[in-house]
């Protein structure tokens, strides 16, 4: 799910915004180094035994993930909020709305990152590491949804500013051609 939401969400960015497009190759090394993690090797000599990832593999997932959701709360969703505040009330309200659904997620990954960004012996118990990036995984989906509606009605805000403009700049038909349509009809 959480390919198929980046996918979309390139789709739906199409690369007008740089800082966007900033954030979204962001999530994509996040999630990538996410499903590194997430692999499961299992150790042929022992029943299921879960070889967990090095502590300098967590320790880097760790440090992009506080970066990608340092990033979000300082310096994109600002700069939507201002885009949608001095355009659309009602895309500034659904802003409004999404934020605080996403800083919801925020302390539940930093709690992940709080217990394995700076481990210095092993994995204390592989089954709870891997409980616990089962739950990672699903507030980043909630996440990512939630940044998906706010780059949407951002793309939505940006596509119909530029049909205003493209309207605007079209030349307005003289009253004679209007005239000459009119007789024709």
């Amino acid at each position: 799910m959480l390919l198929t939401t980046l996918n979309r969400t390139k789709q739906v960015a199409k690369g007008n915004l740089k800082w966007i497009d900033s954030m979204i190759r962001m999530r994509e090394e996040l999630i990538t180094m996410y499903f590194k993690i997430l692999t499961i090797q299992t150790d042929p000599n022992i029943d299921h035994t879960i070889s967990p990832p090095t502590k300098e593999e967590l320790h880097l997932f760790c440090n992009l993930l506080v970066d990608y959701l340092s990033r979000g709360h300082f310096e994109i969703y600002p700069k939507i909020l201002i885009i949608m505040e001095h355009v659309s009330n009602r895309r500034l309200t659904i802003a409004r709305r999404l934020i605080p659904r996403i800083e919801q997620t925020t302390q539940e990954l930093l709690n992940f990152s709080d217990k394995y960004a700076n481990l210095t012996d092993d994995l204390p118990n592989p089954k709870e590491f891997r409980t616990d990036l089962s739950i990672l995984g699903q507030y980043l989906e909630i996440r990512f949804k939630h940044e998906d509606r706010m780059v949407i009605a951002l793309q939505i805000l940006d596509n119909t500013l530029a049909l205003a403009k493209k309207l605007n700049d079209k030349k307005p038909i003289s009253k004679e051609k209007k005239h000459d349509r009119k007789k024709k009809i």
